[in-house]
């Protein structure tokens, strides 16, 4: 099945097509995003997908014609073939190692303060105009300056930056023609972020990487791709979160006013906006290594495996009542930030921020609805991430 071919209805609803997918084989054959490969749909089986030795998310690994793909060949331009998400151990432990600490939970709950402060800012901003874009106004400034105030960098190319990293994650065909130029201006960013940090450390995480001893020490294409992916990381699936779980919210006015009425519930509600609407849609490539049996379907080497995320989170077989948004549902092992050596280094920081976000959102707002008719609302067209281009609200201040 080519999925690219559904086109913007798909990405507008893509559950009840993969709902389809998943009840029907295991694993399917798909074109996602350009990319011929294996999709996995079910629960127990992207569990193992995640965890099996075979599959490795390095792309050295893909097959010529995957590699040519844009997207993937972009990535790979821009030296992404080397940061933590896409490498194998041990290249993976070390650089793992090297950036665990600052998103412990410990480290990250000590962030909860400036969260806040922000997410006030923004949100009583918002709330005294009386309409918003809950992306552009709240969820993308929130969360790139997180992200960019952690590791060290300035946030006064925050937009900008924002605008490129969208372009460079795109596998719209509208955009093919702007990627090149926002690689060069997040090649030139980077480098001179990193310069920057090199010739004044501070006390920050990307001053630690330049600053590490010898025998851990980033070579430059390795500190590049590691501040890059940190970046685009650090806000795209979070900014994304907030906006998608406040659309859900909007869509379900009965666990809107339970939230509103408890908001000690707003952890759980958050991972219930996770797994009901995962911002990740799509795991990342992982490649076979070798020939072997996995989920019933032969899987040669070379070929792509991939997982679809909302497919699985919403397994029957692992949730009851998959496709009802509950609040108060048992909380449960979703796979949002996937599973393994590759799970999610900053779930600690995406949980914090939307729950801080929620937090302020309700008490600061007296009333939130949609300011066009949800049919209205548009998807990015990107590989893995699920994000509104969009959310457009009106808010009325709190009494």
């Amino acid at each position: 099945m080519d999925l690219d071919r559904l086109g913007r209805d798909f990405l507008g609803n893509p559950c009840p097509v993969l709902a389809e997918l998943r009840e029907r084989d295991r694993i399917r054959r798909v074109v996602h995003h350009g990319v011929p490969g294996w999709l996995v749909t079910r629960f127990d089986d992207l569990h193992a997908m995640y965890t099996e030795p075979r599959l490795s998310v390095n792309p050295r690994h893909a097959p010529d014609h995957v590699r040519a793909v844009p997207w993937v060949a972009a990535a790979e331009a821009m030296g992404l073939g080397q940061c933590l998400a896409v490498v194998d151990p041990p290249e993976h432990t070390r650089l793992r190692r090297l950036a665990h600490s600052a998103f412990t939970p410990r480290q990250v709950e000590r962030l909860r303060p400036r969260a806040r402060v922000a997410a006030e800012r923004l949100i009583g901003a918002a709330a005294e105009r009386g309409r918003a874009d809950i992306m552009a106004d709240v969820a993308l400034p929130l969360t790139i300056e997180m992200i960019m105030r952690l590791i060290g960098v300035p946030i006064t190319d925050s937009q900008t930056f924002a605008e490129n990293t969208y372009l460079f994650l795109s596998s719209d065909p509208a955009d093919a023609d702007r990627v090149p130029g926002a690689m060069a201006w997040l090649s030139a960013y980077i480098a001179g972020l990193v310069a920057d940090k090199q010739a004044e450390p501070g006390d920050d995480l990307l001053s630690a990487f330049v600053t590490e001893n010898d025998d851990d020490r980033l070579n430059a294409t390795e500190l590049a791709a590691m501040t890059l992916m940190l970046l685009v990381g650090g806000f795209n699936t979070v900014s994304g979160l907030i906006a998608a779980g406040l659309l859900t919210l909007l869509s379900h006015p009965d666990q809107l006013a339970a939230l509103r009425a408890e908001p000690e519930l707003i952890p759980g509600a958050v991972e219930e906006m996770l797994r009901y609407e995962s911002t990740l849609g799509s795991s990342l490539l992982r490649f076979a290594t070798e020939d072997f049996t996995f989920a019933g379907a032969r899987i040669r080497r070379g070929d792509v495996v991939m997982g679809s995320i909302l497919a699985a989170n919403r397994d029957p077989r692992r949730f009851a009542e998959p496709d009802r948004f509950d609040i108060r549902r048992e909380p449960g092992r979703h796979l949002a930030f996937g599973r393994g050596i590759h799970y999610c280094l900053g779930a600690p920081l995406a949980r914090l921020e939307a729950q801080v976000a929620f937090t302020v959102l309700l008490e600061r707002c007296g009333s939130i609805r949609l300011a066009v008719p949800a049919e209205d609302l548009r998807w990015r067209m990107m590989p893995t991430v699920r994000a509104l281009e969009a959310l457009p609200v009106v808010l009325s201040p709190a009494e």
